[in-house]
């Protein structure tokens, strides 16, 4: 059962006001005294939690997550290690990981998992490598769809230190993976997820400027001092395309500069009973509805926002992708109508956002006249009718100049300021995106996702 954690004070007094005249009007053939005396214990019971529960104690948070959009068969990886690096948004004193075969198609079978602080590269700080069970043991299988979280172990994590996960793998014939990722990471023939030394590790394959992360999904920690989880689901923008791209054209990894990178380090300068963890569940390419890359917005949901640990607040940012694979307004405002209730019906806030201008001038192609109303008509829903309990309008923050098109007509472009590829903003573009976001609305909702 959800518990309340914290809310505004207009909020509050709404509730106590409402129940306290229910409570009158349920009880008006009792003593006035009597009566009284039990609202003003209402009015306790019903403020008091939102300053009691504002630190999460033994509550689970997603601190870092990655959706699974790719199912790989190279490298081969049986009888090797694999060492990704991952990145908490917030500090606690309990881990724990989930794995996921969500993509794969046959079995994967693992002999040991640590965790452990990141040094340089491939090495763990020594003494900082501490092995995660499952069910009690050492390793763990995964059918194809599957996942599991290891059992919880005393970890101190620090918020934005880089954590090395390490499998031993004993056989995998394919690998679900998050493939843009933009962080290095490593694998080793032989089993090594228990060594510090970075020997024998040399980095995963990038391919076509992503850095892919294979088999982790989620670190979750126990932390006193989050009141939160924001889950942000989205596309390439906010997987991070273009956002480490240097001057010459070349994406650089391990600079974690998205717009929820940027978002996670303001939140983490709140104070303590305002702080929220960050969860990017970003797949490049993904659409709500059919096609795209990896299972659509529909689809994964459940998995990839609603299970998510401590889950306050979702940030829908998709859509562009639909209107490019030839979906109309009308469809992509149903599946994202659907998404934002089945979000309310978990009782989390969901705060949409506007798809940003695509336009690039002729004779490029890409986005049409069609594809550009169907832009606006679905970000004038989102703005207007949506019944979304927050707006971030990256539209506006981000409109450029109209351009001409290649089938002759016109369009919104992105800012040339902040223009990476006439679809995604560059590293300033998401600096500014991160900066805009208005974090009061992170501060109107008061129950706990679930977990597991």
């Amino acid at each position: 059962m959800r518990s309340i954690t914290q809310w505004p004070a207009l909020r509050r007094l709404s509730l106590t006001v409402v129940s306290a005249m229910a409570l009158a009007a349920d009880r008006s053939r009792r003593s006035s005294a009597t009566g009284w005396l039990r609202i003003a214990g209402l009015i306790v019971v019903l403020l008091a939690p939102a300053a009691a529960e504002a630190r999460g104690g033994q509550q689970w948070f997603s601190a870092w997550t990655v959706s699974h959009g790719m199912r790989q068969t190279i490298p081969a990886l049986s009888g090797s290690s694999v060492r990704m690096i991952v990145r908490p948004t917030i500090s606690g004193n309990t881990v724990r990981v989930k794995l996921e075969n969500t993509l794969g198609q046959a079995p994967v079978v693992f002999s040991a998992a640590y965790i452990g602080v990141t040094d340089t590269g491939a090495a763990v700080v020594p003494g900082s490598n501490t092995q995660l069970t499952f069910d009690g043991g050492a390793g763990l299988n995964l059918a194809p769809g599957e996942g599991a979280y290891s059992d919880p172990v005393k970890f101190h994590v620090a918020a934005f230190e880089k954590l090395s996960l390490s499998l031993d793998v004993v056989s995998a014939s394919d690998i679900s993976a998050h493939a843009l990722g933009l962080a290095t990471n490593y694998f080793a023939p032989g089993a090594h997820a228990a060594d510090s030394a970075p020997d024998g590790f040399v980095p995963v394959p990038e391919n076509a400027d992503n850095f892919p992360f294979y088999w982790v999904a989620a670190v979750d920690v126990r932390s006193p001092s989050t009141t939160g989880t924001v889950v942000a689901f989205g596309d390439s923008i906010t997987d991070g395309r273009c956002s480490t791209r240097d001057d010459n054209g070349v994406v650089q990894p391990d600079l974690y500069q998205r717009w929820t990178d940027v978002l996670a380090q303001r939140i983490a300068a709140l104070p303590e009973s305002q702080s929220k963890a960050i969860a990017n569940e970003g797949i490049a390419g993904n659409r709500i509805l059919s096609g795209g890359n990896g299972p659509p917005g529909l689809v994964r949901l459940d998995r990839d926002v609603l299970d998510r640990a401590g889950a306050t607040h979702v940030i829908l940012f998709e859509g562009t992708n639909d209107i490019t694979g030839g979906f109309t307004a009308a469809q992509v405002i149903a599946g994202a109508q659907e998404i934002i209730d089945r979000v309310h019906a978990q009782g989390l806030s969901i705060i949409g956002v506007t798809v940003i201008p695509r336009g690039r001038p002729a004779p490029l192609t890409g986005w049409t006249t069609s594809m550009e109303q169907h832009r606006v008509a679905v970000n004038d829903w989102m703005r207007n009718q949506a019944n979304v309990d927050d707006l971030i309008d990256f539209a506006a923050l981000m409109q450029g100049p109209v351009v001409q098109l290649a089938d002759g007509g016109f369009a919104e472009s992105i800012r040339p300021e902040w223009n990476c590829d006439n679809t995604h903003p560059n590293p300033a573009g998401y600096q500014a995106m991160g900066e805009f976001i208005d974090l009061a609305m992170f501060e109107n909702i008061g129950t706990w996702g679930n977990g597991h």
